[in-house]
């Protein structure tokens, strides 16, 4: 497939997701945003760890209870909203814990980061949305795309990134979906935090309401390389904070090392 901008390839690789408290897709917690990725010949599903588990974060502690994710399909329904929907299960979710304080009986933090590996033959019948400003820039049943490793980079100072997807959500007598669409461009790098978080500078002062909904999110800089995944926005001084991909591999490393031991 021919991507004739990074404005089509953020579209078509940027997947909505609402949360459920059950399997039926009824009782919705939250919604917010990911993507399909393959990595050492494993086919992964990304988002924040927020948005999975929104009451681990709300309680700071995990209560251990999995809830339901569901990828918008984007196929017409007019019967049900889980039928407008694929569900994805088996998110890995992480705690960090200081080893260098034996002594601490401190709660861990929470890594805002969760993942599910799944099968290769999985079945992504995932379409697009239109995407338009002046003009369409992604037509409505285009078929979406999973990232490739190839893909990713560090970011640069001389880079300048863009997130896209849906915010100000909301389901319609239980079947209509409305979603506002979401394009922010032209962040640059202002510094990295002493969690090795990317820390990105946004070129005006950010309204909240027009980002909820992005966590989960994968960034790209203007070369259509994958930067990471956003997590956070500080509306006071216009910044925006992202998981860089480096990361998240490297927990997708010990998923799949944690897998392969449970096959032996």
């Amino acid at each position: 497939m021919e991507i004739k901008s990074v404005y089509e390839f953020a579209w078509l690789t940027t997947q909505q997701i609402v949360v459920t408290a059950d399997e039926k897709g009824e009782k919705i917690m939250g919604f917010g945003s990911g993507f399909f990725f393959h990595y050492r010949d494993h086919l992964f599903f990304i988002t924040a760890d927020h948005v999975s588990h929104p009451k681990d974060f709300d309680e700071g502690i995990r209560i251990g209870k999995d809830n339901f994710v569901w990828v918008f399909n984007n196929k017409t329904s007019s019967t049900e909203l889980s039928t407008m929907l694929t569900p994805i299960g088996g998110l890995y979710s992480f705690n960090l814990y200081d080893v260098n304080d034996e002594l601490s009986f401190e709660i861990p933090d929470m890594i805002d980061i969760s993942f599910a590996m799944l099968p290769n033959n999985f079945k992504y019948p995932f379409l697009s949305h239109e995407l338009c400003n002046e003009q369409v820039v992604v037509p409505a049943g285009k078929e979406k795309l999973v990232i490739k490793y190839e893909c990713v980079a560090e970011l640069t100072e001389s880079d300048y990134c863009l997130v896209e997807g849906c915010v100000m959500w909301d389901i319609i007598d239980g079947v209509r979906v409305f979603r506002c669409n979401a394009v922010h461009e032209d962040l640059t790098l202002a510094k990295i935090d002493n969690e090795g978080d990317y820390i990105l500078k946004y070129p005006g002062p950010i309204d909240e309401e027009k980002w909820k909904g992005l966590s989960g999110s994968p960034v790209f800089s203007d070369s259509c390389r994958l930067i990471g995944m956003i997590i956070k926005v500080y509306p006071n001084d216009s910044t925006v904070r992202v998981v860089p991909m480096k990361k998240i591999t490297n927990l997708m490393d010990y998923a799949i090392t944690y897998e392969q031991s449970l096959n032996h």
